[in-house]
């Protein structure tokens, strides 16, 4: 039989589609023609975590490089700097919401600009905005009394900060965007502002990509970009740009360089970049998310990073499940974090000069990003690859064996492999294996009896990294 396929084939969390393939832990790189392979992929195994610090037990929400140093904002409301290394220093504390906490970093040369979703001095507000430095610590802004705004969004821009998603206690302003001063994100002037006009709905978040301001609104998304032309308020938005969708969930946004992602009010994961913007997700995906509640919409978080020549998105429910998205290929996969957890802990994260990765955990732990680990703070991972269904519901066959080539080796230690015939409910014939010579093709398993179809699992939880498998394939022929 040929190589086992498992593009486009994938298990959802709810179980859908039975019989599909599903890979924890374990990512598809597809080869390319040229490479004169049988195989259509390689399986190439999640980045590990490497720990760099804990500043507290508190989840982390936001991570970010400003003044040449790595910030990072939890949920206790506490802001610290220097978390790139195992001595980070506390700068201070915003004011953050109890239930679902939200922090905004955004990069300019003077300070780092932060917004949070909650404000301190009334409760009915959307947020506050914040600048942090090295020598001053975090200080408001105080914009209630200078401009009567609430910020709970802040973007950067061409060297000026823009401050957005406030709420209505100041009369129309939730679908404005100020912008400050340039060099100095906390001088707004009271005219500097423009206002989402092409839809009558609220300015949820900000993103911005490239040059382009990206006002995210409730239903409808716009895109400015600076003009000039205007003292007070030199970004507009760009003529005829519009995009009839909403940000349903903040707290998936998830920008990475100039990518902007995020789970949009028609239930569907877009990627915009630039001007222009489309729904990126799988069906199934997208029927996943038309299953939620809107109590789980809302609690969606997302991070992104790049790595080995593509861009990934990581979406969590939290304590139910993650997906990655590779964006270069568009193929999805399961990640999770060990100790028995059915997501990943992963909320936020941050590429730094000279290439370095650091995510953010719901422990409060700071990491780094490391394709040569297979452990996280709680410990290693556990890889695990089950195959769509092998052979047919309409005849028997006799499974023979199954082969692999890895790069791997025996070295890599022990696997588990073993196989179900009801759907993933029941998994018989477990075997401990060990994997051949790098680059040998050789049987891993072999007399695994008869059957019309069955799904086969492959598990590892050693320590070796990275992890790779070449080719998979099961060798089968027709008949009891």
């Amino acid at each position: 039989m040929p190589p086992l396929d498992v593009l486009g084939s994938f298990a959802d969390p709810k179980n859908l589609d039975e019989g599909a393939s599903r890979l924890v832990n374990v990512r598809v790189v597809p080869r390319e023609m040229k490479e004169g392979k049988v195989s259509k992929v390689r399986f190439v195994g999640a980045p590990g975590l490497t720990t760099i610090c804990r500043p507290t037990t508190a989840p982390c929400l936001a991570i970010h490089h400003a003044l040449n140093t790595i910030w990072s904002g939890h949920a206790d409301g506490s802001i610290w700097r220097a978390v790139d290394t195992s001595v980070p220093v506390l700068a201070g504390f915003v004011a953050v919401h109890a239930t679902q906490p939200i922090i905004r970093f955004a990069e300019d040369r003077t300070a780092l600009a932060i917004a949070t979703n909650m404000n301190i001095n009334n409760s009915l507000m959307a947020g506050t905005g914040y600048i942090a430095t090295v020598l001053g610590g975090v200080a408001n802004c105080g914009f209630d009394a200078s401009i009567n705004f609430d910020p709970s969004a802040v973007a950067e821009l061409d060297n000026q900060a823009l401050w957005s998603a406030a709420s209505n206690y100041y009369t129309n302003q939730s679908d404005r965007v100020y912008r400050s001063q340039p060099l100095a994100p906390a001088n707004v002037l009271p005219n500097s502002w423009g206002t989402k006009e092409a839809r009558a709905d609220r300015v949820v978040d900000l993103a911005v990509s490239g040059r382009v301001l990206w006002p995210l609104g409730a239903r409808s998304l716009e895109q400015w970009y600076n003009s000039g032309a205007n003292t007070d308020m030199p970004f507009i938005p760009f003529p005829n740009s519009l995009v009839s969708v909403g940000l349903a969930a903040r707290t998936s946004l998830a920008v990475l360089r100039d990518i902007i992602m995020f789970v949009a009010t028609d239930r569907r994961i877009w990627l915009c970049v630039g001007q222009s913007g489309n729904p990126i997700s799988p069906a199934w995906v997208d029927l996943l998310l038309q299953q939620l509640t809107l109590s789980e919409l809302s609690q969606l978080t997302a991070y992104a990073y790049g790595q080995g020549g593509s861009d990934f998105y990581v979406l969590t429910l939290p304590g139910s499940w993650s997906l990655e998205l590779a964006g270069s290929t568009g193929v999805w996969s399961y990640r999770q974090s060990p100790g028995g957890r059915l997501d990943h802990a992963g909320r936020c994260a941050t590429e730094t000069a000279g290439g370095a990765t650091y995510v953010g955990l719901d422990t409060g732990h700071i990491c780094s990003l490391d394709i040569n680990s297979a452990s996280e703070p709680a410990g290693a991972m556990s890889r695990v690859m089950i195959t769509p269904w092998v052979g047919s519901q309409e005849a028997r066959q006799t499974f023979n064996s199954l082969d692999v080539t890895s790069s791997m080796g025996p070295a890599a230690g022990t696997f588990t492999l073993d196989w179900s015939e009801d759907k993933a409910v029941t998994w018989r014939g477990a075997r401990q294996i060990l994997l051949p010579q790098p680059g040998t093709r050789r049987a891993i398993g072999r007399e695994f009896g008869t059957g019309r179809r069955r799904q086969f699992r492959l598990q590892y939880s050693g320590t070796q990294a990275p992890f790779t498998i070449d080719e998979l394939f099961m060798q089968a022929t027709g008949g009891s």
